[in-house]
């Protein structure tokens, strides 16, 4: 018998160099990670794919981010070498969430409550709270999408739901340098996004429900996709992207 042959994303294969050469010796623990330019000459791959590898390296232990210093080296490492071969990729979860979470709202149309939507509307009066912390923004907005879920009453979808959730927690990256910057965008994102979602699932417009969550969807990954391809031109954040266009159908 042969064995399947695995396709293997370029930036875990740059995370598997990077963390074998960590483990040489070769980057000292605790020292400065090199600049992002300087891997992406070393390693001949481009920016969008050495930003996915460490973010990669964060989660599996090797890497730390110093908020306004950039990456460092972690001070121990793993006691043994993480397997990286399941670990999801950025884009990898801005696709998934894109073409899955319309589906769950789709569906929700038709079973959802009086007392559920009163609960998503809760949610995003919750999120708008000017006086807020980012984390008490995200607890709300992460409810307000297994409220969706769970009015499928399917424990699949909530299970699948919690997992992107639990993914945003572990990636830095997708809340650091989310498009969550001013008082507009919070709004945007906040209280007229969501609010498209929860009037088209209290209207029962399954129709409506999709199209306005997978707008949602989108828009929480393309402004760090679209920065990353305008950096570097790199065709892996183009597909991505050129796939999300096709999908949402001209949203």
């Amino acid at each position: 018998m042969l064995n399947p042959i695995i396709q293997t994303p370029r930036y875990r294969l740059v995370a598997d160099e990077i963390a074998a050469r960590i483990r040489a010796g070769d980057l000292p623990l605790d020292s400065k990670m090199p600049a992002d330019k300087d891997l992406v000459v070393q390693l001949g791959v481009s920016r969008t794919t050495v930003r996915e590898a460490m973010i990669a390296l964060e989660l599996m232990g090797y890497v730390i981010t110093r908020y306004g210093a950039g990456a460092f080296v972690a001070r121990t490492l793993p006691a043994v070498p993480v397997e990286t071969s399941g670990l999801p990729g950025y884009f990898e979860l801005v696709e998934a969430r894109f073409v899955i979470e319309p589906e769950i709202a789709a569906i929700a149309a038709k079973l959802i409550t009086p007392e559920e939507i009163a609960q998503l509307e809760t949610c995003i009066e919750s999120m708008c709270d000017a006086t807020s912390r980012l984390a008490r923004i995200e607890a709300f907005d992460s409810e307000f999408h297994l409220i969706v879920a769970r009015s499928t009453g399917n424990t699949v979808f909530v299970s699948v739901v919690k997992d992107f959730w639990l993914a945003r927690q572990r990636f830095p990256e997708w809340t650091r340098l989310n498009n969550r910057q001013s008082a507009d965008d919070i709004a945007r994102f906040s209280r007229d996004e969501h609010t498209a979602i929860v009037t088209a699932l209290a209207a029962g417009d399954a129709d409506g429900a999709r199209a306005a969550m997978a707008l949602h969807c989108r828009n929480s990954g393309r402004p760090l996709l679209e920065r990353w391809q305008t950096l570097e031109h790199d065709s892996d954040s183009e597909d991505v992207l050129l796939r999300l266009k096709k999908r949402a159908g001209g949203i």
